[in-house]
């Protein structure tokens, strides 16, 4: 099993939206807790993105 390196920008902007998104839920913030949502799933798919630009060598 091959595990990739991790790149530590990347897991501290996770587990401070990650963080957030879940006192936010506790809070009953709704409508916050929804934009922590979408920014940490849309930050994570363009992480993802970017990781197979780089391996494809564009």
């Amino acid at each position: 099993m091959q595990f990739d390196r991790i790149n530590i920008a990347d897991l501290v902007v996770t587990v401070a939206l990650g963080g957030a998104l879940y006192l936010t839920i506790s809070a009953g913030e709704r409508d916050l807790a929804m934009s922590i949502a979408s920014g940490l799933l849309g930050y994570l798919g363009g992480v993802k993105v970017s990781a197979k630009k780089e391996s494809k060598g564009e």
